[in-house]
């Protein structure tokens, strides 16, 4: 079960938001703190090691890494997706949407170095499992350290297609819920694949038709419910169940007790559930909703997609955990779908995970928030 301890500290309430939110800048979503820009980058990754890294485990693979370069970001850098296995079974990972939240890379590669080593456990996971493996989604922006992309200054994690079949879906969903119907102005303002980056990722997961997908983020700094302790990790998922079929709902909900059961077995790991959002622009959203290419085109496909959130404050003394955090949660949904587990967890443990509680806004009370 998930406990914790209720908090010590007087702190503000956070408003959690109940509205479906339409695409704008500063909607509930994954995130790191503005002060971060300036964050210690030693113990990160840059893209031009990424690549290297990448290339490095196709070689020691023998073969059985393949890196494809799919594309050129805005400003010409690699686009690169890492293929593994030989299973019917489909699983997409991907880390770096958002510039500024790098563990996603880290988190991506050691969970391949294992894939790659070739002990029996990754041999009989790569029997039943293929794998479409970017760890470095947003290349641009993560050398600039800023959320966008660079051309255009559009959250790639906004950026997938919502048509008038799901944008009527969302205003369904709104009045089920007692809301009014978002606006055409909304409507027409979801960007849909502008950036190039979208292009390209969209075609390879519609060529790739993932069952599973997992992206990988940071957010901010936040209590665990009303405890005095600090989220680490979150697990989340980013569309209302109105949204889903009854069968994504109950798969995205299992992958999240997965990780967050074994995220949690570390001592320094405390899990909370990322509050309620809606965004069906997003990837995660738009891989569920079979949402339009480009082009307005359709692969007629619906994936089980879900997010991790690692804690804020990302220092080179916390560099650690928040990889191990990700990876552990990575392989627990892995090996759950590989013998088959996964479809006997109780889904209704979502609810039981802690929600995450207020932001921390001290450095006194967590002095780890604030390490550069």
């Amino acid at each position: 079960m998930f406990n914790s301890r209720r908090r010590l500290l007087l702190v503000a309430p956070l408003v959690l938001a109940t509205a479906l939110v339409p695409s704008v800048a500063n909607a509930e979503g994954p995130f790191v703190p503005p002060n971060q820009n300036t964050v210690n980058r030693a113990s990160m990754l840059s893209a031009a090691e990424v690549e290297s890294t990448l290339h490095s485990l196709a070689a020691r693979s023998k073969g059985a890494l393949r890196v494809e370069e799919i594309g050129r970001s805005g400003q010409g850098r690699p686009l690169q997706v890492a293929y593994i296995g030989t299973g019917e079974t489909r699983i997409w990972i991907q880390g770096r949407i958002h510039g500024n939240e790098p563990y996603g890379a880290e988190a991506s590669l050691d969970f391949l170095k294992t894939l790659v080593s070739g002990g029996n456990h990754a041999r009989e996971v790569l029997e039943k499992i293929t794998f479409a493996v970017i760890p470095l989604y947003n290349p641009d922006g993560y050398e600039a350290f800023q959320r966008q992309e660079q051309v255009h200054r559009v959250d790639l994690n906004r950026d997938w297609g919502v048509d008038r079949r799901i944008f009527d879906q969302i205003n369904a969903v709104r009045a089920s819920l007692g809301q009014p119907p978002l606006s055409e102005n909304t409507y027409n303002n979801y960007t849909r694949h502008r950036a190039v980056e979208s292009q390209a990722f969209w075609y390879a997961w519609a060529d790739f038709l993932p069952h599973y997908m997992v992206d990988l983020h940071h957010q901010g700094t936040y209590y665990v419910d009303d405890t005095d302790e600090m989220t680490t990790f979150s697990v989340g998922i980013s569309l209302d169940p109105g949204m889903l079929e009854p069968a994504q709902w109950d798969a995205v909900r299992r992958m999240g007790v997965v990780a967050a059961d074994a995220a949690g077995k570390s001592g320094v790991v405390n899990v909370t559930r990322y509050p309620y959002i809606n965004i069906p622009e997003g990837v995660t959203s738009a891989s569920m909703l079979n949402g339009p290419g480009p082009r307005g085109e359709y692969a007629n496909w619906r994936t089980s997609a879900m997010f991790f959130e690692s804690r804020g404050g990302i220092g080179h003394k916390s560099s650690g955990y928040i990889v191990k955090q990700n990876v552990n949660g990575l392989w627990a949904i892995t090996d759950a779908i590989a013998d088959g587990s996964l479809a006997s967890v109780d889904a209704d443990r979502w609810s039981q995970i802690p929600p995450r509680g207020a932001t921390i806004q001290t450095c006194d009370k967590f002095p780890q928030q604030c390490e550069y």
